[in-house]
């Protein structure tokens, strides 16, 4: 019957712990199913001797171990323990026997309590209870597995047709599908940024992580409890040791962190990350606008072009009144010479008067003519002088068309700095923030900011590292873990905070914030576990992002933590 039901179960190997002789077929049975089993005979052995047995298999039959049990109900109980002790050291091995270890324990029916009351760590976990007869009564073979509730673990009935598990997924669920409302732990920051947030067990927690978690709690059966990390930060790594949410999951604190966390080199070497990714984020420098004392003045009138157009302005005027002049010279002189090469004085003057040629052809003249015309095209004014070739209507046309251009451009930028003033940004990138010594620089040292920082290479990076550590022996909140101290500070003016969330969503809330690149790198965000955690596979093969839908709000609920800061 047992080789049956472990050749339902596909096992492939078996390790078996003894306490009594078995069958004599059972090992036949075994051989002949396909089955490889090693055979520990403990009916002698003491605890150390177990533990000792534990660690040399486990070097053997990784990724998983199937276990089977032939023991009274205090020394399988004593087993079960061991093998959680064992789980319990193997915090950073490749495979977790509390997740994926298997364990069969051929037993009676009455040892259901005993088992149920000796808070078994192990996963998964079934009691086989063999048919007997006796004083002429007769059981049939039953089957429990041990099951996550909402009010604890307890023993399940599992459905069987003669020798064999009508649905073998039913006895170890947890190796085949879902956590079957398992409880774990899962760990959060506090929202500090007052937008974006959903309150749980009187703790504001980043609502859209949170939804994230709950789709996939539901995907998976699983329940969570939400804790705190021990320091209200991240997770500095201070010697190897991690603070923080990262330090949470180091120490096997908790099962997963629920929060957009940064997917970064030095951060997997403590943890591992679950694909595929939240978003990303991207690193903002957020200030506070100055408040500028604008005297408006005569000079505003030249403010919709810089100095060298004007010039070039100039010089392009110039340029159109000597052409122009040159054009008018050369074709009145070919004109008056072609008509009166042959004629007396008389009709010389009225030849003039017909073509509109004055008596003194001269330079000064057509200059002062050309000039006049020039100028009426500038202003929009037209001119009287007549312009009889089509050299001087092409060169004059072309010129009104461009003062046309240049009239428009100048009075469409009149009425907008009429209408809007214009601020110059006190920086505009990195570099230009570090030269800036009025201001004060910060940002959360905990974040994925200070690894960026510590491995950055550019000068300017490197200077407001700098800036910022001189800084923070006379306030040390320059690198403090929680947003709210530096949104007080943006907000009190001479503030710059770099950070890679939410900013843009602060900026849109109120328009004396302003955030610019600062150029240091796109990263992306996304669920994390403790390194080498059996959770990872599980959780990429039913792991759906949802479509974010929690921008939409974040606006709102921006301004009205901008609001609640006015008041500082």
């Amino acid at each position: 019957m047992t080789a049956q039901l472990l050749l339902s179960l596909a096992w492939k190997s078996v390790l078996v712990f003894r306490e009594y002789e078995h069958d004599a077929n059972f090992s036949c049975s075994l051989e002949a199913a396909g089955i490889s089993y090693l055979d520990y005979d403990i009916s002698s052995s003491t605890e150390e001797d177990l533990l000792t047995i534990m660690g040399d298999v486990e070097k053997v039959l990784q990724p998983s171990i199937n276990v089977l049990l032939l023991c009274n109900v205090t020394t399988t109980v004593s087993v079960l323990r061991q093998m959680s002790g064992v789980c319990g050291t193997r915090s950073n091995s490749s495979v977790d026997w509390c997740h994926v270890s298997r364990v069969l324990v051929v037993g009676k029916s009455d040892d259901l309590p005993v088992l149920q009351d000796s808070n078994i760590t192990l996963e998964n976990v079934a009691l086989l209870a063999l048919s007997t007869k006796h004083q002429g009564h007769s059981s049939k073979t039953r089957l429990w597995t041990l099951m996550f509730h909402p009010n604890g673990r307890s023993f399940t009935d599992v459905a069987l047709s003669s020798e064999t598990v009508t649905h073998p997924a039913e006895v170890f669920p947890n190796v085949k599908f879902g956590y079957n409302g398992r409880q774990l732990s899962v760990v959060m920051r506090d929202n500090h940024y007052g937008f974006g947030f959903v309150v749980v067990n009187k703790r504001r927690l980043f609502a859209y992580p949170f939804r994230v978690l709950k789709l996939l709690a539901e995907a998976m059966n699983f329940s969570y409890k939400v804790i705190p990390p021990r320091e209200d930060d991240w997770g500095k790594n201070i010697k190897g040791s991690w603070t923080g949410v990262f330090g949470m999951l180091q120490r096997r604190e908790a099962d997963m962190a629920a929060d957009m966390l940064t997917i970064h080199i030095d951060r997997f070497k403590v943890s591992d990350y679950i694909l595929p990714t939240l978003g990303e984020s991207k690193h903002m420098i957020m200030y506070k606008k100055e408040d500028i004392i604008d005297e408006d003045n005569l000079l505003i009138l030249l403010r919709p072009f810089q100095t060298y157009v004007f010039c070039m302005f100039g010089v392009s005027l110039i340029t159109c009144i000597i052409l122009l002049s040159f054009i008018r010279l050369i074709h009145n002189k070919g004109e008056f010479n072609s008509l009166v090469a042959s004629k007396d004085k008389e009709t010389e003057r009225n030849i003039r008067l017909e073509i509109n040629c004055p008596a003194d052809t001269s330079a000064i003249h057509t200059g002062t003519a050309a000039a006049l015309a020039t100028y009426g095209a500038t202003l929009k004014q037209g001119s009287t002088i007549r312009l009889s070739h089509d050299s001087d209507r092409i060169l004059v046309a072309a010129w009104w068309m461009f003062t046309t251009i240049i009239s428009a451009v100048y009075c469409g930028t009149i009425m907008a700095i009429f209408a809007v003033k214009s601020e110059k940004p006190p920086f505009s990138n990195m570099a230009e923030l570090a030269a800036r010594n009025d201001y004060k620089i910060g940002y959360d040292s905990s974040s994925i900011t200070e690894n960026l920082f510590q491995n950055s290479n550019q000068s300017d990076v490197m200077a407001i590292k700098q800036r910022v550590q001189d800084l923070s022996a006379r306030d040390p909140d320059v690198f403090s873990s929680n947003a709210t101290k530096h949104l007080q500070k943006v907000w009190e003016g001479k503030y710059a905070y770099i950070s890679g969330a939410f900013l843009t969503q602060l900026e849109s809330s109120n328009c004396k914030l302003k955030v610019i690149d600062a150029k240091l790198d796109t990263s992306l965000t996304a669920f994390h576990l403790p390194k080498s955690s059996p959770f990872k596979q599980d959780f990429q093969e039913r792991y759906i992002i949802p479509v974010p839908l929690w921008p939409v709000s974040t606006r709102l609920l921006a301004k009205q933590t901008m609001e609640k800061l006015s008041t500082y």
